[in-house]
């Protein structure tokens, strides 16, 4: 009886690198950023601007390319934050086609909002990141419970 428990805990491990936990994982870490959107609001210093928080999705057509932003934050200073949520195990290196995405996130949002505002991007991740690229900011899961 005690092999089958040690095999069950062995079990659970090995999920551990499999994509389904890491699917999980994304989408856990993601749900708390959005459940702290105040505190998000206090670490970039813009708790007292009025903020209308959302998410961005825009399915691909034929003729039109897709783009999803996990939270955005639509301030009253004419400045709108768009959100990359990472979660990752160390910090995040954040490479050339990182960027090339978000800016293409960008100009998708831009053509499909209409927007005139200026956009500001932040990642929020676990632990950090190896290199800051086009961000304006980068939060960490510490912030979130600062």
């Amino acid at each position: 009886m005690e092999g089958q428990v040690l095999q069950k805990s062995y079990n659970w491990l090995n999920m551990l690198d499999s994509q389904a936990y890491k699917v999980w994982s994304g989408f856990a870490f993601e749900h708390i950023c959005l459940r702290h959107v105040q505190q998000i609001k206090k670490v970039l210093g813009i708790s007292g601007v009025y903020t209308e928080v959302s998410a961005f999705y825009k399915k691909s057509t034929d003729t039109e390319d897709g783009a999803q932003i996990d939270l955005v934050l639509d301030r009253k200073d004419r400045v709108i934050n768009l959100f990359e949520i990472k979660f990752y195990n160390d910090a995040f290196h954040f490479s050339a086609a990182d960027m090339a995405a978000l800016w293409h996130k960008s100009s998708v949002f831009s053509k499909s909002t209409n927007t005139k505002k200026y956009l500001a991007w932040v990642l929020i991740t676990t632990f950090g990141i190896k290199n800051k690229g086009i961000l304006d900011n980068v939060l960490t899961l510490e912030d979130l419970f600062a």
